[in-house]
C-alpha cells in the first residue's frame, strides 16, 4: 500500500523508535494515513520485517544500534524530522479517528509554545483496561519542533521549559502486549534499565521503600486509575504492573546490597578445604550426571567437590558458547551435546542414558557437596547396590548470596542418588523430579549448598522462562484455572515461602524471595489462563 502524502502549510512529522515491532506497525501505520507529512522511524536492531512494513506506508527508515536509552534515541529520531510539528508515537499505539481529527485541527495552525497531551487507553491481550470516562493521564506527544525529549534512560518525557500545555480530544489505543510473556519480558527489561540508571546516578532505596512503592502501585493502578471497572483484565493488568514496580525497586536494592560474588568466593575457599575420603571399601560405582549450558563460572567449583568420589562424569550440554566444555574435559568428563531442547526432564533422561555405573548422582553446576555429604555418599557406595530406596540430599539455597531459608528450619529435600537401572527422571519440562514409584527415600547427612543466582535480575529472567514452560506444558495437558484460584495460589505461595519456610528469617532478601515466588506463581497461571482463552 502506498502512503499518500498530504500537503499543508504547517507540516507534521510522526516520529517513532522501534525494535522488532512488525506486528504492532501493521496496526498503527494504517491509522496514520492522511495525517502525516512524513513518518520517521529509528530502529535499534530489528530482525523481523519491520522495515518492509514502514517503507510500505512511505516511512523513512533509520538505524542506530548504539543504544543509550529511550530519551536519547527519541532525540536522535527527531533530528531526522523536517516537520513544523512533531507527533511522537510508539509502534504499539494506534491513533483513533477522533484523535486524528483533533490533531489535524491543531496542526492547521502555526506552532507556538503549546505542548499537547494525548490520553491513552491501555490494552492488554486484546482487551481495553482503561475506562474512557475515568480521569486518564495525558502524555505529552504533540509539540512544535523546538521542543524535544529529555535524556532519561527509561520513563523519558518531553522537556516543557515553561511551555503552555493542553489536552487533545480523542485517545490513543495502547496495545501494550499481545501475550503475558511479551509483557513480562518487556517490562523486566524496563525495570532493569530503570534500576541501572538510578543506581548510576546514586539513588539508594530501602526495603521499606521497596514494599511501600509495590503496594501503592496496586492501589493506584486498580483503584485510583479506575481499573476495577474493567473486570478480569483490569485486575490482571494491575497485578502485573504491581509486579513490575516491585521488580524495579527490588533490582535497585539488589544492585546496592547483593552478596552473590562474596558467597561464590566463600564457596571456592570452602571447596579448597575438603578432605580426601578413603574409597578402598567401595562395592558400588556411581556416575555423576549433569546438564549444562554456559556454566564456566560455576562448573569447576562444583566438580572440585565431587570428581574424586565418582567413577565417571557425564555432562550433557545444550549449546554452550563459553569454555564449559574445556573445564569439563579437564576433569575427564564425557561430553555430549543435545540442542534439541524438550525440557529439563527429557534432557536429564538423555544424560542418564549415557551412564554405565550402578548409581546415578545428579548435580547442577551451581551446587556443591559439603564434606559431610561427600562422606554420606561414599558410605552408600561402600555397600552393595540398593534398589529398594532412593537417597535424597538437603539443599541449602543462597539467594543473591544470602542464605534466606535457614538450614536449621528448612531445606529442599531432593532425590539425587539412585540405582541407575531402576529409576529415572520424569519428562516434565520444568519442576522435573525423579520417578520413585513410591519407593522409600533416605535423606543423607550433610548439605548441598546451592548458589541460586548471581543477581536478582538473573533470577527473575529464569522465573519468566520457567513459568512460560510450565504454562505451555499444562495447557497441552488441558489444565484450567479460575481467577480466584490464581489469586489464592499466588498469595499462598508468598505465605508458604515467607512464613512456613521461614524466609522471614532472611531479612530483606527473605521478603524479596517470597514476593518473587508470588510473582512466579501468578505469572504461570496468568499465562496458562491466556493460553486457554486463545483456544
Amino acid at each position: 500500500m502506498k502512503h499518500h502524502k498530504v500537503t499543508r502549510s504547517h507540516r507534521l512529522s510522526i516520529v517513532m523508535i522501534v525494535k522488532n515491532e512488525a506486528k504492532n506497525l501493521a496496526i498503527s501505520l494504517p491509522a496514520l494515513q492522511g495525517l502525516a507529512d512524513e513518518i520517521i522511524v529509528l530502529d535499534s536492531g530489528s530482525t523481523d520485517n519491520s522495515q518492509a512494513i514502514v517503507e510500505q506506508y512511505g516511512g523513512k527508515w533509520h538505524i542506530n544500534t548504539h543504544w543509550q536509552g529511550f530519551g536519547k534515541q527519541r532525540q536522535l529520531a527527531q533530528s531526522y524530522a523536517t516537520g513544523d510539528w512533531i507527533l511522537a508515537l510508539d509502534a504499539d499505539e494506534e491513533v483513533t479517528p477522533q484523535l486524528k481529527d483533533s490533531i489535524l485541527e491543531i496542526i492547521s495552525q502555526k506552532p507556538n509554545d503549546t505542548v499537547y497531551g494525548i490520553k491513552r487507553i491501555d490494552c492488554i491481550f486484546g482487551h481495553e483496561i482503561d475506562n474512557r470516562y475515568w480521569s486518564l493521564k495525558a502524555h505529552w506527544r504533540l509539540y512544535p519542533r523546538g521542543f524535544s525529549y529529555n535524556d532519561n534512560l527509561v520513563h523519558e518525557s518531553v522537556i516543557l521549559n515553561g511551555a503552555k500545555t493542553d489536552t487533545i480530544n480523542g485517545f490513543l489505543l495502547h496495545h501494550t502486549a499481545e501475550t503475558p510473556l511479551f509483557w513480562l519480558q518487556k517490562r523486566l527489561d524496563y525495570a532493569k534499565a530503570w534500576a541501572d540508571d538510578r543506581y548510576t546516578i546514586g539513588k539508594r532505596v530501602s526495603m521499606t521503600s521497596v514494599i511501600t512503592h509495590t503496594f501503592w502501585s496496586f492501589i493506584k493502578q486498580y483503584l485510583i486509575d479506575g481499573r476495577f471497572l474493567k473486570g478480569r483484565y483490569g485486575l490482571v493488568y494491575s497485578l502485573l504492573f504491581t509486579q513490575y514496580t516491585f521488580n524495579k525497586y527490588a533490582i535497585l536494592y539488589d544492585l546496592i546490597h547483593n552478596k552473590a560474588e562474596e558467597a561464590f568466593l566463600d564457596s571456592v575457599n570452602t571447596t579448597s578445604q575438603l578432605k580426601i575420603i578413603d574409597l578402598s571399601r567401595k562395592q558400588s560405582t556411581v556416575s555423576l550426571v549433569m546438564i549444562v549450558k554456559n556454566e564456566s563460572k560455576h562448573l569447576k567449583s562444583c566438580l572440585d567437590t565431587v570428581y574424586d568420589i565418582v567413577d565417571e562424569i557425564i555432562i550433557l550440554d545444550s549449546g554452550s558458547t563459553d569454555n564449559t566444555q574445556k573445564i569439563a574435559e579437564d576433569y575427564g568428563a564425557k561430553w555430549f551435546v543435545n540442542t534439541d531442547w524438550q525440557g529439563f526432564g527429557k534432557q536429564r533422561q538423555l544424560a542418564q542414558s549415557y551412564t554405565s555405573s550402578d548409581y546415578v548422582l545428579v548435580l547442577d553446576a551451581d551446587e556443591r557437596l559439603d564434606q559431610e555429604l561427600r562422606e554420606s555418599i561414599v558410605s552408600v557406595l561402600n555397600k552393595p547396590l540398593q534398589n529398594d530406596k532412593v537417597f535424597s540430599v538437603a539443599r541449602v539455597n543462597q539467594f543473591c548470596g544470602v542464605e534466606v531459608q535457614k538450614r536449621i528450619w528448612y531445606t529442599d529435600k531432593l532425590a539425587r542418588l539412585y540405582a541407575n537401572q531402576t529409576f529415572k527422571y520424569s519428562p516434565l519440562e520444568v519442576h522435573e523430579s525423579l520417578d520413585q514409584n513410591g519407593i522409600h527415600t533416605e535423606v543423607l547427612n550433610g548439605y548441598l549448598p546451592h548458589i541460586t543466582n548471581d543477581n536478582l535480575h538473573h533470577f527473575l529472567v529464569k522465573n519468566i522462562r520457567y513459568s512460560h514452560d510450565w504454562a505451555k506444558e499444562k495447557h497441552q495437558d488441558g489444565k484450567n484455572i479460575l481467577l480466584v484460584e490464581l489469586l489464592f495460589r499466588s498469595w499462598f505461595s508468598f505465605i508458604r515461602e515467607y512464613l512456613i519456610r521461614a524466609d522471614i528469617l532472611g531479612g530483606a532478601y527473605g521478603f524479596i524471595l517470597a514476593f518473587a515466588s508470588l510473582g512466579y506463581t501468578m505469572d504461570k497461571y496468568i499465562m496458562l489462563s491466556q493460553m486457554n482463552n486463545e483456544k
